[in-house]
């Protein structure tokens, strides 16, 4: 026989708070909330039981609860074997092995996670959210000992029927969303590796092959969707919540969980690009002096092109190597390449050149080969002006910190170096702008990224504390020179960061101001800990 689970939650706030709440605060309380939903359990006898006994075990409720109402098949509790292939399913061995939670529960739709966000609230339980699952650190999108909220069933990609704009489900990966969408010839302005998220890297910013055009992935948002910590289902765009629109260009998981996106598309079919690698000693400084010549000159000319510039230890050949890859929106005839790349091309020696035309997904699945799962991760991120000898420093600096661990097991140590363009900048002054703080800037900057993976936890300590070594060292070369620059790239950033501080005391006060309009109970900051919040990082160092 069924239960109303109304009467569960009030007899959980009866015991407590120690009083029935007043009509003043129903409209906050999750209990009155949940029973205004019409949500039914048949667990009531288990749940009172376990609160009368005050045993803690409230997650373990939480869970158990959630099984009643969605159904054995869309809950995995520990020891069953849909949750270790759950647990399995993230990137980094971080949150694979290290994290743990009491369970994971699948929704289908935003009044599913409704009832989600609300009975985690009504039993204290912490929980997180899991689109893609490329977090690198522990607890990023998989909750330790609460929920984690797997968004594997939704996964829908529906282009409008002006094909202007397309519809996303949060739980799609980036592939997914562009082999469906070049069915009808189009592509949007959505991350560069196959297996991301979409949801994590848009709320974060986003960096796409097509940002020199369209700006940042968040910049390209129509729509959001999302559910507050009250349970309300909002629509936000432009001029329907649009501080809260605002906030969600760059300012994380903080106010709610999207469960849609509407993005801008565009046609678009094969588009070239690839990578191009060679021994690092004998061609870092034409590489650097290439990203250089793309960032102060090239990017601006063509903004159809993209380049991530990386030089790394490759341990399975005992070798340094310096990768380019290099891609623009048009294709190229065979053995062809576009002019504003003819630096990096013309460079002879290289001992691997993927470029090609092809389609956008296929782009995305050779990125993504180059950062498997299964290993530990770790990333750190620092900005700069652009400069030669500084990056040539850095450089210098990041080998001489990387050789004594670079034959750890699987060791793969990197610096990489992108260019957040002119146009890039400009182009993230659309529809209002974003919350990161660098929007409208009139110079190029460097984006440097500090990327490790590794195979054995017990080397955690020493790996971490090189990379933070290089970040401290090279950032002190960088204000030497006067060319530091403050902004931290949330989807790099390490879990001992605080990118929202870097947007600016300004941005972050706007933020909070919005964080406490539609979240004033601070579900989002208090009982969704495990990403980056507004009182700083995720872990201190």
């Amino acid at each position: 026989m069924l239960f109303r689970l109304w009467w569960f939650i009030s007899g959980l706030a009866l015991l407590a708070h120690g009083k029935v709440p007043s009509a003043q605060d129903s409209h906050s309380d999750p209990i009155l909330l949940l029973k205004e939903k019409g949500v039914v359990s048949d667990r009531l006898s288990e749940i009172s039981s376990g609160l009368k006994a005050n045993n803690g075990c409230f997650c373990s409720i939480a869970c158990d609860t959630l099984a009643s109402i969605f159904g054995s098949d869309s809950v995995y509790n520990v020891g069953q074997e849909s949750y270790e292939t759950s647990r399995s399913k993230f990137w980094s061995q971080q949150q694979s092995q290290n994290a743990k939670p009491r369970c994971f529960v699948h929704p289908t739709d935003a009044e599913d996670v409704a009832v989600i966000v609300l009975l985690a609230r009504a039993t204290q339980c912490p929980f997180a959210v899991k689109g893609g699952g490329h977090t690198p650190f522990k607890g990023g999108s998989n909750s330790n000992g609460g929920i984690t909220i797997d968004f594997e069933r939704m996964k829908h990609v529906i282009p409008s029927a002006d094909r202007k704009s397309v519809s996303i489900g949060p739980g799609n990966t980036w592939v997914e969303v562009y082999t469906t969408l070049e069915g009808f010839n189009l592509t949007m302005a959505g991350g560069r590796t196959a297996t991301v998220g979409v949801g994590g890297l848009t709320l974060g910013g986003g960096i796409s092959f097509f940002s020199g055009q369209y700006g940042l992935t968040c910049d390209n948002i129509i729509e959001y969707e999302i559910v507050l910590g009250s349970g309300e289902i909002l629509t936000v765009d432009s001029n329907t919540n649009a501080d809260l629109f605002w906030a969600l260009r760059g300012g994380g998981g903080n106010f709610g969980i999207v469960t849609q996106f509407v993005a801008h598309a565009f046609d678009q079919g094969p588009m070239w690009g690839g990578t191009i690698a060679w021994e690092m000693h004998s061609s870092k400084a034409p590489l650097v002096d290439a990203i250089v010549s793309y960032a102060e000159k090239g990017s601006k000319e063509d903004p159809k092109g993209a380049l991530i510039q990386s030089f790394a230890y490759a341990q399975k050949h005992q070798m340094w190597v310096s990768v380019a890859m290099a891609h623009h929106s048009d294709p190229q005839p065979p053995g062809r390449h576009p002019e504003v790349f003819d630096d990096i091309l013309s460079m002879e020696n290289a001992f691997h050149d993927s470029t090609r035309s092809t389609s956008h997904s296929n782009h995305t699945i050779e990125v993504d080969a180059a950062s498997p799962a299964g290993l530990r991760q770790s990333y750190w991120v620092f900005t700069t002006y652009v400069d030669k000898q500084l990056a040539m420093d850095m450089l210098d600096l990041f080998e001489e910190e990387v050789n004594p661990i670079k034959n750890f097991r699987d060791m793969v140590p990197a610096l990489v170096y992108q260019v957040i363009t002119v146009p890039q900048l400009k182009a993230m002054m659309r529809n209002g702008g974003n919350a990161l703080g660098i929007g409208g800037g009139k110079k190029p900057l460097f984006l440097v990224g500090l990327t490790v993976m590794w195979m054995l936890e017990s080397d955690d300590k020493v790996v971490l504390k090189t990379m933070s070594n290089i970040l401290s060292r090279s950032q002190e070369l960088a204000r030497e020179r006067g060319l530091d620059h403050p902004f931290l790239y949330m989807n790099y950033a390490s879990q001992f960061q605080d990118p929202i501080a870097s947007y600016g005391a300004e941005n972050k006060a706007r933020l909070l101001e919005v964080s406490r309009k539609y979240d004033p109970e601070g579900v989002f900051q208090n009982l969704n800990p495990g990403y980056f919040k507004f009182e700083g990082p995720p872990v201190q160092w």
